[in-house]
């Protein structure tokens, strides 16, 4: 994935940062959203600073209208850690002390019921072309199945080349993800051939496409912001309103993966805790108690069948017809 271009006088020393942080074994994607929010805020409101100063970073830590405190706290907590390299690298820069962050709420993922999940799909299966938005009405149908059916990170969807998506066996090849782990991820029967109808599409709208998300002629990745973007887009053509309540994300998808899978397993009366390493693989956990996360959450959200009566695979539209 290309790197993002930082503008202001900061610049270098974020990109060191990030560097710095993935040397360590942290991802690079984790950091370059907050600190291109943080480099864009910087040169459009201290165009002429050269020090990170108290005036500065207290301006970043009020809250936004309309922000949640735990949006809050990790824009702060992402400029602390600049700060923190900073300082220990002997620039000088403002300390943020303790207590300006907010201690984190416990987060909740949003699971869909049955009935939203259809809805979902239908509004993404529907979504009208956008002469500004590339070929979204061919992109929606297929990227958001992938996240819910493969229980991806969106950065993982994102990076996909055409080249990792393996359209003879069905197998996605997720390379350097969180943690600098490769891994690779079976796709089901549905989902593969509405993929190869999908690349074959593609093919003739962008000859040679490098990535097999793009929005462009130009051979780079569709953007997270571009895919939350349509995310929203797809929901509201469903009908969806989330109004005065918290937005699903597209990662929300992967927790509903998860818990679908594992409720599966309790309605075929399979060993759920022995079967829980080979999902913590699939979905590259670096550890069993980030899968065992998960299992908590089944009985509060499920009742009845659930998706076992239609399956982990919402109904796929055919670009054929």
């Amino acid at each position: 994935m290309n790197s993002p271009v930082f503008i202001s006088n900061f610049a270098p020393y974020i990109k060191k940062y990030i560097t710095f942080k993935c040397s360590i074994g942290y991802s690079e994607g984790s950091y370059q959203r907050r600190m291109r929010q943080f480099d864009r805020f910087c040169a459009e409101r201290f165009p002429d600073a050269h020090v990170i100063s108290e005036e500065i970073a207290m301006e970043w830590a009020c809250m936004k209208n309309g922000e949640s405190e735990n949006n809050q706290g990790q824009r702060i907590s992402a400029l602390k850690g600049l700060l923190d390299y900073l300082n220990a690298s002997g620039i000088k820069s403002f300390t943020i002390p303790e207590g300006w962050s907010h201690r984190q709420k416990p987060f909740m993922p949003y699971l869909y019921s049955d009935s939203e999940l259809i809805c979902f799909f239908q509004g993404a299966d529907s979504i009208s072309p956008c002469p500004l938005s590339g070929p979204r009405e061919i992109i929606a149908p297929v990227v958001f199945r992938m996240h819910f059916c493969c229980g991806l990170r969106p950065q993982e969807t994102i990076a996909l080349h055409r080249n990792d998506v393996n359209l003879k066996d069905g197998v996605l090849y997720i390379a350097d993800s969180k943690g600098h782990k490769d891994r690779l991820v079976p796709m089901s029967g549905d989902l593969h051939r509405l993929c190869q109808q999908y690349d074959g599409l593609m093919s003739r709208i962008f000859p040679g496409r490098e990535y097999f998300f793009q929005r462009s002629p130009e051979n780079v990745p569709i953007t997270a912001e571009w895919q939350g973007d349509l995310f929203r887009a797809c929901a509201k053509n469903a009908g969806m309103d989330f109004e005065g309540c918290r937005w699903p994300r597209v990662y929300d998808f992967r927790h509903n993966f998860a818990t679908h899978v594992i409720r599966k397993w309790m309605t075929e009366g399979k060993n759920v805790l022995a079967m829980l390493p080979y999902l913590s693989a699939y979905m590259g956990h670096s550890s069993l108690s980030a899968t065992a996360y998960y299992v908590h959450l089944v009985p509060e959200h499920f009742t009845g069948t659930g998706l076992a009566s239609w399956g982990c695979m919402p109904e796929v539209p055919n670009y054929e017809e």
